[in-house]
């Protein structure tokens, strides 16, 4: 009967029944009756179960769409009764459905939030127990293994200082932070902890946020070492400066010779300032990244014989042997050549600065594996092994009187140089038989 009301459902087929007892009645009086009935009976038998089927399929339907297939909707066919019910439930669930994507949605948004963060963010509750953690924090605090939810934080890091900004902020509910040394991984973290309620219960749980503080301390521990040294190297030529002058105040100036040999003393202590100024704002320059490089290709033997006619002189002075050896088959170098020469110079400087007379200075280039090397051997004092790991620094010097001349940049600045052309550079050294400064430039090929 289609979508018929099952009230008046039900109304007609009643009356159709007592018509078919009354009509058994009249026609066939008492075996009619009997008849009659047994097909009422029948029939109200075979309705009862088509209308209890039609129930049944519904509340199994509304089961199966509530449990385990969210889209699957109920068929509104049948009485009218069922198929507004049907429909109502549909429209319900489609609803819910909305509403289950839509925070689906937000929740995987927000856990590729927490995931692409560079800060750590961690959630634990007022009993120790990790909710979530993302992986920068695990990152930050080095924890070994997988951290997930459930777990203690303890498994996530046993560092008393972290665990007790969680611990302080529950208790206290407020904020607590803390910048914290974690000597493990050498990093420095800001731990910030805030307490918040579940909403749920009276019970509190804590938001902790770590910040990587690591290079910025380094930074600033960086600055602090510069300016302390860069006002180290100024004070000597200016102490001189003012020595030179005093005594010229004091008489020295009405002596020809002697006000000569001061005023050639003030001039080299204004040259030692000016030097030390100049590789200060090129390094400064090359560490920001605002010095501007201009790449050319240029053949290998060019820019060291350009190095080298720089110092064909005062080797010779210095009774020096200057050589090189370059290989045949050396292809063009991409490189800035003002910036490149830069890094031959001072390599040749230190080399013939600390190699006494008798010895050898040999340049070399070679290629290996599509790579261009250079290098600058010697046979010189050689580096102390302490000292090694330490020449490309700024301001060091092997010399721990500093008395010989040199503002202690140059090797910096030539590493800088060889950073930015994407090439690495690197030193050995034997104490009493020589040191050897090697660095890579880009051929025009690769």
């Amino acid at each position: 009967m289609g979508n018929v009301s099952l009230r008046w459902r039900m109304l007609i087929e009643t009356g159709g029944l007592v018509a078919l007892v009354a009509a058994g009645a009249l026609w066939l009086g008492v075996l009619g009756t009997v008849l009659a009935g047994i097909v009422a009976v029948v029939a109200v038998v075979f309705l009862s179960l088509r209308i209890t089927s039609q129930f049944s399929e519904l509340t199994e339907d509304v089961v199966r769409m509530t449990s385990i297939e969210r889209s699957h909707r109920l068929d509104p066919t049948g009485p009218a009764e069922l198929t507004r019910l049907a429909r109502a439930v549909n429209r319900l669930v489609d609803r819910v459905d909305e509403t289950i994507s839509e925070d689906g949605a937000e929740r995987i948004r927000l856990a590729s939030i927490l995931d692409s963060m560079r800060e750590g963010v961690v959630v634990v509750d007022d009993q120790g127990v990790i909710e979530s953690a993302n992986p920068a924090s695990i990152e930050l605090l080095s924890s070994l293994g997988e951290v997930e939810p459930g777990m203690q934080l303890t498994s996530l890091t046993n560092h008393p200082d972290v665990i007790g900004v969680v611990t302080r902020s529950l208790e206290s509910e407020k904020t607590v932070s803390s910048e914290i040394e974690l000597f493990d991984n050498q990093r420095t973290l800001m731990a910030v902890s805030t307490p918040f309620p579940r909403p749920e219960s009276d019970a509190a749980r804590a938001l902790l946020l770590l910040t990587d503080l690591t290079d910025l301390r380094r930074l600033d521990t960086t600055r602090r070492e510069f300016v302390s040294n860069a006002s180290h190297e100024l004070r000597t030529p200016l102490a001189g400066i003012r020595a030179s002058a005093e005594t010229l105040q004091r008489g020295a100036i009405d002596d020809p010779e002697g006000r000569a040999q001061f005023l050639k003393m003030i001039r080299e202590d204004v040259d030692r300032m000016d030097a030390l100024i100049t590789e200060m704002l090129e390094l400064s320059r090359l560490e920001s990244g605002e010095a501007s490089l201009v790449f050319a290709d240029v053949e290998p033997a060019k820019l060291v014989d350009t190095a080298v006619k720089q110092f064909s002189a005062i080797a010779v002075d210095s009774e020096l042997k200057l050589e090189t050896k370059l290989a045949d088959d050396l292809p063009l170098v991409s490189v800035d050549a003002e910036k490149i020469d830069h890094v031959f110079t001072n390599l040749i400087s230190n080399a013939v600065k600390w190699t006494p007379a008798g010895g050898t200075v040999v340049v070399k280039g070679w290629v290996d594996d599509g790579t261009v090397w250079f290098s600058i051997a010697d046979s010189g004092l050689g580096i102390d092994p302490e000292h090694l790991p330490h020449i490309f620094e700024r301001f060091f010097k092997t010399d721990p009187a500093r008395t010989q001349p040199g503002t202690g940049l140059g090797l910096s600045i030539a590493r800088h140089i060889v950073d930015a052309h994407g090439g690495v550079i690197s030193a050995t050294s034997t104490v009493g038989e020589g040191s050897e400064f090697a660095f890579t430039v880009a051929s025009s090929n690769s």
